[in-house]
C-alpha cells in the first residue's frame, strides 16, 4: 500500500508548512503493505453501525455493515483553514489537503479475524493473524491505542455482532 503512504507523507508536510507558525500542527502517518487497506471517500458517521473517537479527538473509528474504517474527526477537518492573511498559495494548499483528508482508510470486514482489547489498546487481527490499523497514527497517537476502555469495548462488541451474522 506503498501509494497510500506517499500520500499520507505528502499530505503530512503539506499541513506542517500550513501550520509551521502554528503551535498546534496535523500529523498523520500510515504505512501498510496489505492491500486490502484502501483509500475510499469519507463516511458519513451516522451512516455507521458504530462510531468511536479518539481520546484527543483527531480521529474516528467506524464499523460499517462491511467495512472498518479510520477517518480524521469533524472536530480535526474544522480545525484545517489559512490563516486570515494567509495568501493564495496557503490558500491552495490548505484546499487541496482539506480534500485530500476528507477521505478514510477501511479494511473489509469479512477479512478481519479479530477484535480484542490487549493492554488498554483495540487489537484488530487480520485472516492472516496480522494487525490492522495498527500503523495509522494522527498526532502522534496511534489511532487502536488512543480509544478509551469504554469505547474499545463497544468496538469490539459491535464488531463480535456484525461477525456473528
Amino acid at each position: 500500500m506503498k501509494p497510500l503512504a506517499t500520500l499520507a507523507l505528502l499530505l503530512a508536510l503539506s499541513l506542517s508548512a500550513v501550520a509551521a507558525e502554528k503551535k498546534d500542527g496535523i500529523s498523520i502517518s500510515f504505512d501498510s503493505d496489505d492491500q486490502r487497506a484502501q483509500l475510499a471517500p469519507r463516511y458519513d458517521v451516522r451512516d455507521a453501525r458504530l462510531a468511536v473517537t479518539t481520546r484527543g479527538g483527531a480521529a474516528t473509528l467506524l464499523l460499517t455493515n462491511d467495512k472498518v474504517a479510520v477517518q480524521l474527526s469533524e472536530a480535526l477537518l474544522a480545525k484545517m483553514k489559512a490563516k486570515g492573511d494567509g495568501g493564495l498559495l496557503e490558500e491552495m494548499i490548505v484546499a487541496g489537503v482539506r480534500t485530500a483528508m476528507s477521505k478514510a482508510v477501511e479494511y473489509p470486514l469479512a477479512n478481519i479475524r479479530s477484535a480484542e482489547i490487549s493492554n488498554g489498546a483495540l487489537i484488530l487481527t487480520n485472516d492472516e493473524g496480522k494487525p490492522v490499523f495498527d500503523d495509522i497514527q494522527v498526532n502522534g497517537e496511534i489511532v487502536t491505542k488512543d480509544l478509551s476502555t469504554a469505547d474499545a469495548a463497544k468496538f469490539v462488541s459491535a464488531f463480535r455482532a456484525m461477525k456473528k451474522r
